[in-house]
């Protein structure tokens, strides 16, 4: 049995103030093996996975500039992604190595915790073969990207509550040139972030091993 995650709302937190906040998490995970999640949201940026290629930004310096969007390269596997307010960012900081899972097994779990979140919201989500992350008919509501050293793991997911979607435009999401981006107020549900954290620790806490009172079920 593990140890219950730590839960960590940081509110709007820049990218770079999270990524020395997730750095610190990773070497307390590393020495003491205590596990933490970082929630969050992020302003306007635009972040860049291993694999990201150069057609993946869809506009100009300037262009971002004036819309006050960051740009960043980032260890996570996968391409470009948008992040900004009113987008559920999870970055789960969790040894991996002493549960013996692996990466897929672990990408798997995250989209759970976003299908479930939505579940909530009233939107039903599901895997698609296009990408990992999670789907909707209307588009693809959720994105994973993570990266392991020394088996604990780093970065997370990003779901789409009720984020401005016209910052997906400045990109090919995830690398795709067609795919439409949607989000849970998109696809009706009417909640905001806030109204979703609770049910977003308790989804957490029940996929990566801890349980929280009583996890049957999730309400709104």
């Amino acid at each position: 049995m593990h140890e219950p995650i730590a839960w960590e709302w940081l509110g709007l937190c820049a990218y770079d103030d999270a990524m020395v906040r997730q750095e610190d998490a990773w070497r307390t995970c590393r020495i003491a093996g205590s596990e933490r999640c970082l929630a969050l949201e992020h302003p306007a940026t635009i972040t860049f996975g291993r694999r990201a290629a150069s057609g993946d930004l869809r506009t100009s310096a300037a262009a971002l500039r004036e819309r006050g969007v960051i740009c960043r390269e980032t260890e996570r596997g996968g391409r470009a992604t948008y992040h900004g307010p009113g987008q559920l960012v999870l970055y789960p900081i969790v040894d991996l190595g002493r549960r013996g899972w692996g990466a897929a097994r672990f990408v798997g779990l995250l989209e759970d915790i976003m299908r479930e979140i939505a579940a909530a919201a009233g939107v039903d989500a599901w895997r698609d073969g296009r990408g990992r992350g999670v789907w909707t008919a209307a588009g693809k509501l959720g994105s994973v990207g993570i990266r392991i050293r020394e088996g604990v793991s780093m970065h997370g997911l990003a779901l789409n509550v009720d984020v401005d979607l016209s910052g997906f435009d400045l990109i090919a999401p995830c690398g795709m040139e067609m795919v439409r981006m949607t989000s849970l107020r998109d696809a009706g549900a009417q909640v905001t972030l806030r109204d979703l954290l609770p049910v977003a620790e308790r989804a957490l806490r029940r996929h990566l091993g801890a349980v929280v009172g009583s996890a049957s079920e999730v309400h709104l």
